[in-house]
């Protein structure tokens, strides 16, 4: 990481919390240009997928690891039987590479979370950005171990260790600590489980001016309470819903 210091005013020219459409909330299958596609239909604010990439360096949309990753490239991986191997879902549809993601996300300006599952997949998927010229558009979640690319104009977000769910008891020095942590490494914001975020969580990081993400959020209620504490996006199965609630909150003027 070169020390990036870029803020996230990219993704905050709509109400917040942004709309992050986890991926397969719609009616295809997760990680599938269907999916992709219905996230932009909807006008989620972001869509969100999974990286991981194969043994020839190719960034592609897949949330599970399979060994075939380490025999074969995309192209040989597209063909069946091969690629059913991969889950029930690739007997019907294709793997989808990254580049393809991203010049359709530049041509409509749908905005990014890639969700990157492993340190393998970093580099390659950050150069790739870089080179399609999409690093606007996107934000970083997942693995970010072992950057070796220069991420200026990339948003990377850290991802908060499952240990800070602490409740009601939480240890406000670990919060600040972790806050700290990702504001002096050059990260812009935070990613957190949602059963990690207090009042207390969302003040600390707000204080650091880290953008605050949410995961996976599909209760109603649970939503209502993280719009309250003004979280900045929140990523769920179900967008529509959120988005909802969002429109009625802008008619009552909260």
């Amino acid at each position: 990481m070169t020390g990036n210091q870029i803020e996230v005013s990219f993704l905050s020219n709509n109400a917040l919390p942004l709309v992050t459409a986890h991926t397969g909330s719609g009616q295809a299958p997760a990680n599938t240009w269907p999916s992709f596609m219905e996230a932009c239909s909807i006008q989620a604010d972001i869509a969100e997928m999974d990286i991981r990439v194969t043994c020839k360096q190719e960034p592609i949309l897949l949330h599970d690891h399979s060994i075939l990753l380490d025999q074969h490239g995309v192209d040989e991986l597209q063909q069946l039987p091969l690629r059913a191997r991969l889950g029930a879902p690739y007997t019907e549809y294709e793997l989808v590479k990254l580049e393809d993601i991203l010049h359709e996300a530049l041509r409509r300006g749908m905005r990014l979370n890639l969700d990157i599952k492993n340190g393998q997949a970093v580099n390659p998927t950050l150069s790739l950005v870089k080179a399609v010229g999409a690093e606007h558009l996107v934000y970083i979640t997942g693995s970010t171990e072992g950057i070796e690319v220069d991420t200026a104009g990339i948003s990377l977000l850290l991802n908060a260790p499952m240990t800070l769910i602490m409740g009601a008891w939480a240890d406000q020095w670990e919060i600040e600590s972790f806050c700290k942590q990702a504001r002096e490494a050059g990260y812009c914001g935070i990613n957190l489980h949602e059963a990690m975020v207090t009042p207390s969580f969302v003040e600390i990081a707000h204080a650091y001016n880290l953008f605050v993400s949410v995961y996976t959020v599909n209760e109603e209620e649970r939503m209502r309470q993280l719009m309250a504490l003004h979280v900045d996006s929140i990523t769920t199965m179900k967008p529509a819903l959120l988005q909802q609630l969002k429109h009625a909150a802008r008619v009552r003027g909260v």
